[in-house]
């Protein structure tokens, strides 16, 4: 909304973020002598139900950070992956995912892009792996892909519809 509304306004007003919650109160400018608009900060369920709604809501960075841990939707997000996509996987970091859980593509990713603790005497660093999976899903490296199916859509349609 933010991003529309400086572009119609040809100008920057709004402040504008890849995070929700930027817009924090509502702001109203003119465009013209005949409209007006308006930017009010976005709107979410108070709680969320179903576990897998607020996986797919922090999987595509609707969440904000603090309220969600990135190696568990990263976990989410690899499941999903490998059971929908594997190939991208084994393209975009070049691993074999046969065989492996979503903590294993995250380890996989972390050796192959060398995520490891110095201090830790080499230990896998999860957090660092599971950030560029995140990243490489949301920027769109990773691909087209759904992590919806009829049969999620209906599920969450039972419960919030």
């Amino acid at each position: 909304k933010s991003t529309l509304m400086n572009m119609l306004l040809k100008r920057r007003v709004a402040r504008v973020g890849d995070e929700p919650a930027v817009t924090k109160v509502q702001q109203r400018h003119t465009v013209n002598d005949r409209t007006a608009i308006t930017d009010s900060p976005g709107l979410l369920w108070g709680t969320i139900k179903d576990p897998q709604v607020g996986f797919l809501l922090a999987t595509i960075n609707a969440v904000g950070h603090t309220v969600v841990d990135d190696e568990a939707v990263a976990e989410f997000l690899a499941a999903t992956l490998l059971a929908r996509y594997p190939a991208r996987l084994t393209a975009r970091y070049g691993i074999a995912v046969e065989g492996l859980t979503s903590t294993g593509v995250i380890d996989a990713i972390a050796r192959k892009r060398g995520c490891l603790l110095t201090r830790s005497g080499g230990e896998i660093d999860r957090d660092k792996a599971a950030r560029i999976l995140l990243s490489d899903y949301r920027n769109g490296t990773l691909g087209r892909t759904s992590l919806e199916t009829p049969h999620t859509q209906a599920a969450i349609s039972e419960d919030y519809g």
